[in-house]
This record gives structure tokens, C-alpha cells and sequence, in this order.
């Protein structure tokens, strides 16, 4: 007898579990009814503090807020002692009709709560999880208030989020860094997710936190993070000029070594903003030699200066002898390799004096104690003016070994990308094919987007003639006009546009001839050859290209703010996926005067 009562009794358990296994999966589905339906069936044997969420929530899901109400208290009358069920009536009654009174509720509630932490946070996620915003707020603020223990900044933050309360909900965050300063990683990611605004970039935020940001500066003059903050969120709006500002002032106040405008300048290398780069560059130099940054400060000013060279036919002899004096006043040392490197690249391909960059790059490679890596670029550099002699098969003698020393390294990818082009240059065009669709997988996203292009290029027009005659002519015009030979490359170039008219190489013959006018400084020509790609191939993917340095030559040359800034609108509004469009905007809002210090 007593087995078949100890099996009745297994039995009811078992089909009692798998009864609560139904509501449920019937509530993880949405079918709240359903779910209802069970549930009034086993709470009405015995009230399960497991079933009670599901429950519950499925009521207030379809608005049954009286059976939520009843339900509620049952179980309060059961588990007086806790908190949830008395919550669950106060939150039924706030949804419902039935809540004339309920702020005197939730006064009593709330004068139940003793603040401890755990009772705090699973009070505050409960009103949360019904959009209840405000009451989780009061809950934090009533948790601090009786615990000066507790700290509750970044949910503070988040709820102000929720309403809307985006001063509030800043300061709290400012607030959660002072107090807690190793905090500032996760804040600002948080602040960055509010500037993103889901991808959609809101002025009106970013000057929200700029506002912030420079009131704290202002009162917190001994803190740092504040001003670093600062410092990011104008790169991060493309203010460059404001954050080197920042930048600099912080060094002053705390009488550092210049670090952050070094790495700032070498960000603004990196993004070929050459003015800027070389006034962060200015800035560590005047700290003196004794400074661990004054060598590369130097170095890397000359090649800015170098790079920001928009004409080879202006004056170069005042760069030339600044070249001259830093390489005496640094002296021939480990230290100076990529100075000299640098400067045989800027005789040989500015000044078109071959024999002492040559010199320049022997002297480099023969520096004793010379480590390897800075050997092999000067190889690179080195093999780029034997090619711009002619010399091409001791060229790629030496790209050949900087690939086989650094075969999967960037170094290596790149003179493997060098010699592909030799191939290319001489009409091989199914070997450079072979080469360039291996680096299209290379580390090093500049690499592989070349590889990409020049692949390209040769895919779009190899075998359009079955002579080859066009691209091989085009090829060989590459070749001559990376010698510097411009009046030979564009005889070559012209002969394609007269014996192949509307050949899809045209735009790329135009863009061409465009930068090689811009070199010898025939700013007119080049602006009517880019002008011509804009208006006969304004679908094609060289039209971005063709206007942004359109609009480089009126805001660079000549000077012409107004219809700069008409082609930088230009490329914003018609080529919003154009790889210009950040530079674009940046110049845009620098030429109406956006980027000023409130």
C-alpha cells in the first residue's frame, strides 16, 4: 500500500513539473493566455514562488492588472517578509486604473527599504524591466541617501538616458570618473555610443558633451582625465586644431614631455593632415634635444613637410637645407636611418638629384649597428631609385630580398607589391595578376587596398583589344611617368585617348594627366583634365577622386575658400561613401569657421 502511495505521489510530482514546463515554454513563446491558464491551475493547488514572474508578467503583458493585483498579494500574505510581491502590487496598481493613491504607495515602499545594495539593485531592475524609469532612479538616490557607501553613477547615468535627461545624465557620468578614475575606459565608451547615436551623427550631443567636458576642465584644473577626455572627443569630431590646442595646454599645466602632442602629431601624419602634424612637430622641438622625442619630432617634420609639397616646380631649397642642417645637427647614428632614408627619397623624387640620394641611402645602409628592419626599408627606398634610373632588374634584386627577409611581414608584402608592379609596368600582366590576388590578403589594409586597385585595373581593361596594344601602352606611360619622364608619359597617354577614343582607360588617362600637370604646376590644365572626369565620367569610380583634388588646389593653392568649400559640400552630399568624405567634412566645417573655442 505504501508503495502505491509513494509512486501516486511521484507520479503528481512528475506531472506537475511537466506542467510548469508547459506554462512556461508557452510564456517564452508569447503565448501569454496560454500560460495564464496553467498557471491559475497550479497556483490555486500551491502558490511556487517559481511560477510567480511568469505569471505575473504575462498578466501585466495583457493588461489583466486586477488578477496581477490579487495574485500579488497572495503570495505578499504568504512571503510578507518580501519585498517583490509588495512591489508587484504597488507596479500593478500604477498600470491600472486603481491608482488614485499610488504615490502615498510608494512612499510607504520605499520607506520599507534599508538601502543595502543587493536589495537596491534587484528593486531598481525590476522597475526597469516595466519601463519604469523614474521609480528606479528614486530607488538608487534613496539607496545613496542611506548608504553614503553606495555608488550608483553609471545606473544613475543610463536611467537619465532613458528620460531623456542627457545633462544630468553627462554629469553623472563626469561624476562616476572623478570618483572612480579607473572607470574612464568604460565612460567613454559609453559617451562614444551616445556621439554615435546609432550611426546617425547628432551635433546637438556632441555639443552637449563638448559643454561638459569644458566645464570640468575649468573647475577640475589639477585633473587630467577631464582634459584628455576633451582631447579625444575632438578627434573624434575631426577638430584637430582644437585638440592639439588641448593637447598643448595640458602639457604646459603639467609640464610633461610632450608624449600626447607627439602621438597626436604622428596621428595626424598617419591621416596625411600634414599642417597640423608639423605644428604638433613644432611644439616637442622647442622642449630641446635633451627631449626623448626631439630626434623623431625633427624627422618626422621634414617628411611632413616633404609630403605637404603639392607643386615640384616651387622653390625646394629651403627644405633642402633643412634637411641638410637637422642631418648635421643629428649627426650619422642608428637614430638618423630614416632621416637620411627620407632625404635621398626627397632628392631623388623632388629634386631629381638621383646620384645623392643614392649617396644618402649608402651612407644609411653602412651606419654601424643598424638594425635590420631599418635596413630593409632603405633597401625599399633604395630599389625605388634604382627603377626611377631605369636600372630595373637590380631593382628587383633588392625588393626580392626585403620580401624573402620579411615574407609575412608588411615589409615583405610591400616589396612583393613593388616588384608586382615592375610586371605590370612591362606589360606582364598575368604574372602581376598572380602576385597582386595574394596580397589582396595582406595585413596591412593600404597594401591590400593597392593590390585591390591595380588588380583591378588591369582586370577592367586586359584583353579589351585583342592586341593588348592600349593597356600595354598605358602601362609602359606608368612606367615613364614614375620616372618623372612627363613629357614622354604623356605623349604615351594621348596616343591611347586619339587611337582608342571612349576606352574605359580614358578617366584614368585623364587623372593621370591631371596629377602630372599639378606636378609642374600647370594648375590650370590639371583643373580643366579634372573637371573632365567629373563631367564625362561622374559614375565612374575615379570621380570622388577627380573632385576632392579639385577642391585641394582651390582650398591649397589657390586659395579660394568659396569654391573649396562648394566641392567639399560636393563630395559630402553626392559621394557620401567616398573615402574623402571625413577629410571633406572636416575642411568644410574648418572653411565656414565651425571649429572655434566656445
Amino acid at each position: 500500500m505504501r508503495w502505491i502511495l509513494f509512486l501516486c505521489l511521484i507520479s503528481t510530482s512528475v506531472f506537475s513539473q511537466n506542467t510548469k514546463q508547459i506554462a512556461y515554454q508557452y510564456y517564452i513563446n508569447g503565448e501569454y493566455k496560454q500560460a495564464i491558464a496553467i498557471y491559475e491551475e497550479l497556483t490555486a493547488k500551491y502558490l511556487s514562488i517559481n511560477n510567480y514572474d511568469a505569471f505575473y508578467n504575462s498578466l501585466l503583458i495583457i493588461e489583466d492588472y486586477k488578477k496581477a493585483i490579487n495574485l500579488s498579494k497572495k503570495y505578499a500574505r504568504k512571503y510578507p517578509k518580501d519585498l517583490k510581491y509588495q512591489l508587484g502590487i504597488i507596479i500593478a496598481k500604477d498600470k491600472s486604473d486603481d491608482n488614485l493613491n499610488i504615490k502615498l504607495e510608494y512612499d510607504k515602499f520605499f520607506k520599507k527599504l534599508d538601502g543595502g545594495y543587493s536589495q537596491t539593485v534587484n528593486i531598481a531592475r525590476k522597475f526597469i524591466r516595466y519601463s519604469m524609469y523614474q521609480q528606479a532612479l528614486d530607488v538608487y538616490l534613496l539607496s545613496e541617501k542611506k548608504n553614503n557607501q553606495n555608488n550608483f553613477g553609471i545606473q544613475k547615468a543610463d536611467l537619465y538616458a532613458q528620460l531623456d535627461e542627457l545633462d544630468l545624465m553627462l554629469n553623472e557620468y563626469l561624476d562616476v570618473i572623478e570618483k572612480t578614475p579607473k572607470k574612464k575606459s568604460m565612460i567613454t565608451s559609453k559617451i562614444q555610443t551616445f556621439l554615435d547615436n546609432n550611426g546617425i551623427k547628432n551635433d546637438k550631443n556632441y555639443d552637449l558633451v563638448k559643454k561638459n567636458l569644458l566645464r570640468r576642465v575649468k573647475l577640475e584644473k589639477d585633473r587630467t582625465d577631464f582634459s584628455e577626455m576633451l582631447i579625444w572627443l575632438f578627434m573624434q569630431n575631426h577638430q584637430f586644431n582644437l585638440a592639439l590646442i588641448q593637447a598643448k595646454a595640458l602639457d604646459k599645466r603639467t609640464k610633461s614631455d610632450g608624449e600626447q602632442v607627439y602621438n597626436l602629431a604622428e596621428t595626424f601624419l598617419d591621416k596625411e593632415y600634414f599642417e597640423i602634424a608639423i605644428e604638433g612637430y613644432d611644439y616637442v622641438i622647442t622642449k630641446g634635444v635633451k627631449n626623448r622625442f626631439f630626434i623623431d619630432a625633427n624627422i618626422n617634420r621634414l617628411y611632413a613637410l616633404t609630403k605637404q609639397i603639392k607643386i615640384k616646380t616651387q622653390n625646394l631649397s629651403i627644405l633642402d637645407n633643412e634637411y641638410n642642417n637637422i642631418i648635421t645637427d643629428l649627426g650619422k647614428n642608428t637614430n638618423t636611418v630614416l632621416l637620411f632614408s627620407n632625404y635621398a627619397h626627397f632628392k631623388a623624387f623632388y629634386l631629381h638629384d638621383l646620384i645623392s640620394a643614392e649617396n644618402l641611402l649608402i651612407d644609411a645602409m653602412d651606419i654601424p649597428g643598424i638594425n635590420e628592419y631599418d635596413l630593409a626599408e632603405c633597401k625599399l627606398e633604395y630599389a625605388d631609385i634604382l627603377l626611377l634610373q631605369g636600372n630595373i632588374w637590380q631593382s628587383i634584386l633588392y625588393y626580392s630580398q626585403v620580401e624573402k627577409d620579411y615574407k609575412e611581414h608588411p615589409l615583405g608584402h610591400e616589396a612583393k607589391l613593388r616588384i608586382a608592379k615592375i610586371s605590370y609596368y612591362q606589360g606582364d600582366f598575368q604574372w602581376a595578376q598572380a602576385q597582386l590576388e595574394s596580397l589582396k590578403a595582406s595585413t596591412s589594409k593600404l597594401i591590400a587596398n593597392n593590390a585591390m586597385e591595380l588588380s583591378l585595373l588591369i582586370t577592367d581593361n586586359y584583353n579589351l583589344d585583342t592586341t593588348e596594344i592600349s593597356m600595354k601602352t598605358f602601362a609602359r606611360a606608368e612606367m615613364l611617368h614614375y620616372q618623372q619622364k612627363y613629357d614622354e608619359a604623356l605623349l604615351q597617354y594621348d596616343s591611347i585617348l586619339i587611337a582608342f577614343n571612349g576606352h574605359s582607360l580614358s578617366d584614368e588617362i585623364y587623372m593621370r594627366k591631371a596629377d602630372i600637370y599639378l606636378n609642374n604646376g600647370d594648375i590650370e590644365t590639371a583643373l580643366y583634365n579634372y573637371e573632365k572626369i567629373e563631367e564625362d565620367w561622374s559614375y565612374d569610380i575615379l570621380a570622388d577622386d577627380a573632385l576632392y583634388k579639385r577642391a585641394g588646389i582651390y582650398d591649397n593653392i589657390l586659395n579660394l575658400p568659396d569654391l573649396a568649400m562648394e566641392l567639399y559640400e560636393k563630395i559630402l552630399l553626392e559621394h557620401n561613401s567616398s573615402i574623402y568624405v571625413a577629410h571633406a567634412r572636416k575642411r568644410f566645417r574648418d572653411l565656414r569657421g565651425d571649429n572655434l573655442i566656445e
